[in-house]
């Protein structure tokens, strides 16, 4: 058991219908223990928590402690893609990240999208995490041997999570989203030069999907083209991890 919470038979639950208010840290403390803990969540803190989401405000959001919290569970939780997914259904998620809020159930009328765009974005990093963790091998070798040279993971997976997370906008979702990115970015912890790969990544996360199938990649101008935009390895490493997962998170088969 911590202070606040207990577990019982495999659940996680609230000491007392306080918690939330006494420290609203605890929206997020709820869901790293039950990852740590592998606990599933009781009914009566799922009522708890969606009865206090209004105590999830800006002086939490800007909580170093909630935000270092958050960020650690999304690169280092056991299973990423269940703590956003339980988070995202309890309301949590689009409340700590008002950006997410507006994704949330959001269609995407196109060929290729299976999912809702909040989904898409869980699903992604569900993939990102399961290539790090060697268990696509077999099918991605190239981005499982290169993940593990990277130096800037904690901004590739700040990337992943937001690369579509201003979809329903007027402007262009890409640089609507560099600017999302560049906020939220020491928000969360991020170094200045993490926040400007995580934005760059997010701004041109459809660049190499794009050359790939509009470009002709036998024309030296079109791989020209393609470095004076990426620069440097590091930037090709990223790029590529986030283009494979992000295909992969499409929908069956793409």
């Amino acid at each position: 058991r911590t202070s606040d919470f207990r577990i019982e038979n495999g659940r996680i639950n609230a000491d007392n219908k306080d918690v939330f208010a006494k420290d609203p840290v605890n929206f997020i403390r709820l869901f790293a223990l039950a990852d740590e803990q592998q606990a599933t969540f009781a009914p009566e803190v799922l009522r708890d928590v969606r009865a206090n989401l209004r105590l999830i405000d800006d002086s939490l959001r800007a909580n170093p402690a909630a935000n270092r919290l958050f960020l650690k569970l999304l690169t280092d939780a056991r299973r990423p893609e269940a703590v956003l997914r339980n988070m995202n259904e309890a309301g949590v998620l689009g409340h700590f990240i008002p950006e997410f809020r507006r994704v949330v159930s959001m269609m995407q009328f196109n060929m290729y999208h299976h999912f809702t765009v909040d989904e898409h974005l869980i699903r992604t990093i569900g993939f990102l995490s399961d290539v790090e963790r060697g268990r696509y091998a077999v099918e991605h070798p190239v981005s499982t041997e290169i993940i593990r040279t990277i130096d800037n993971r904690r901004a590739l997976y700040v990337a992943t999570f937001l690369h579509d997370i201003a979809k329903g906008r007027d402007d262009d979702h890409s640089q609507a989203g560099a600017r999302i990115a560049r906020e939220l970015g020491p928000r969360l912890g991020l170094t200045p030069s993490e926040t400007e790969t995580a934005a760059w990544l997010v701004e041109h996360h459809l660049a190499m999907s794009t050359f790939a199938q509009s470009r002709d990649l036998n024309d030296p101008k079109t791989i020209r083209d393609f470095a004076d935009l990426v620069q440097s390895r590091e930037r090709l490493k990223l790029m590529l991890l986030l283009t494979v997962v992000d295909l992969r998170a499409v929908g069956p088969g793409v």
